[in-house]
């Protein structure tokens, strides 16, 4: 009776666990939820290893009489759901401290994994928004940020299209930059727009790579080597798509004697990037399945993080210095939203620190690889590292301080007091 409770309390936590990986939750966070659920169930012995790819888990209950029980998982079909890992979070915390079954347990992850997302037609709504206030941080006009909007929408219809059809996440990727290519283009040698670049980076950057890089930069930091490889690689893939539909649709308008004309960026003041990225992040929400009643807060928070990234780049911080102090604002703000909404931190950072990730200059070290530009791809490559480690350390660094602090919170309250004696 004994292991048949073991065996169904390890399908449940690597059920939570599979819906978190797939979710887009960190490895760390996958790891502590199954330990929990697990020791929730007084079960003395439990090792938990989790990859990208698969979760791998062993019990016992540390008597004689039972035999411990291992479970390999494989992990297949990963995004961000932000409101799955928020459910998931409050799942946790319920069934560690009460007294809810096993079998109630089931039942409510059955739920949490049906939920559904937005709908298309917002989803679409969420793409636009992205490209079109994320290309003004690349120089681009009024008219631009239209263009972008417009662009980055029907990239994002053509992807949702090719998923459909089951093809891998590589051709989805290139086939959806090159439309976007070739609507930007389009749409220039019409006049309408000024600057193709900005307009690029706007309409492609719901593919950017931006946080596949800085998870991988977190995971090595924090000794998960083999995620961190894996994220990395993932990263490198998607940026390859990126710069290959780019650059072959740009090839083929060269070819047809086709024309791009010289860019014509425009500066904003700091002061305008915290709308910028109020509305970008606001966007992001909308793309990860944020929880709705959360939006406005992320989005200030993403907001906040916005401005202070452009103050400081502003100040002649440059783009790595600025992205630190960035993302401890970004982290710090979303550290005291998850304590007073007891929510996962994931859930308020995520949005809020990819409008100033490093997706676009991995998208123009790949490009610059692709034309035999080496010296420039090898400064726009380390420019992508060190932002994404910068952001990486950052958002570490707020965590093990906000943990240290509470340690020490937690150490005072618990210490005799000397008045009684």
């Amino acid at each position: 009776m004994k292991d048949t409770l073991q065996k169904r309390v390890l399908i449940l936590a690597l059920y939570a666990g599979e819906i978190m990986m797939k979710s887009g939750a960190e490895i760390y966070r996958v790891e502590d939820t199954i330990v929990r659920i697990c020791r929730a169930c007084r079960i003395d012995y439990v090792e938990c290893f989790a990859t990208t790819t698969g979760i791998f888990l062993s019990l016992d209950s540390g008597r004689d009489e039972n035999d411990m029980h291992t479970f390999i998982k494989r992990i297949g079909g990963t995004g961000i759901d932000l409101l799955k890992i928020s459910r998931i979070n409050h799942f946790s915390r319920v069934f560690t401290t009460t007294d809810l079954s096993v079998a109630d347990g089931f039942e409510q992850l059955r739920e949490i994994n049906a939920a559904k997302s937005m709908s298309v037609w917002i989803r679409i709504l969420g793409a636009m928004l992205v490209g079109a206030f994320l290309a003004p941080y690349f120089g681009a006009s009024i008219l631009d940020m239209t263009c972008a909007a417009i662009t980055s929408g029907l990239s994002y219809c053509i992807a949702l299209g090719i998923e459909k059809l089951r093809f891998p996440s590589f051709i989805r990727i290139f086939v959806s930059c090159a439309g976007c290519a070739l609507l930007v283009l389009s749409l220039s040698s019409l006049g309408l727009g000024h600057s193709v670049s900005p307009v690029l980076i706007g309409g492609t950057a719901i593919f950017m790579p931006g946080v596949a890089i800085t998870n991988a930069a977190r995971d090595m930091l924090s000794g998960d080597m083999l995620s961190g490889v894996a994220r990395f690689t993932e990263a490198l893939i998607a940026a390859v798509a990126i710069a290959g539909g780019i650059g072959a649709m740009m090839k083929i308008w060269f070819l047809l004697g086709g024309e791009i004309a010289p860019d014509d960026s425009v500066e904003y003041e700091p002061g305008f990037f915290f709308l910028f990225g109020f509305f970008t992040t606001v966007g992001f929400c909308i793309l990860f399945n944020a929880p709705k009643k959360l939006i406005p807060l992320i989005s200030g928070i993403g907001a906040v993080g916005m401005f202070a990234m452009a103050f400081g780049v502003h100040l002649g911080y440059g783009a790595v210095g600025s992205a630190f102090i960035g993302s401890c604002i970004v982290a710090i703000l979303a550290e005291c939203s998850s304590r007073a909404g007891r929510d996962a931190t994931t859930v308020f950072i995520l949005p809020g620190i990819i409008p100033f990730v490093p997706g676009a200059t991995i998208y123009k070290t790949m490009e610059n690889i692709l034309d035999g530009n080496f010296a420039s791809a090898t400064s726009n490559g380390v420019e992508t590292f060190a932002t994404a480690g910068s952001i990486a350390v950052a958002l570490i660094l707020i965590a093990s301080v906000v943990r240290l602090f509470n340690a020490l919170l937690r150490r005072i309250r618990h210490l005799p007091d000397k008045s009684e004696h």
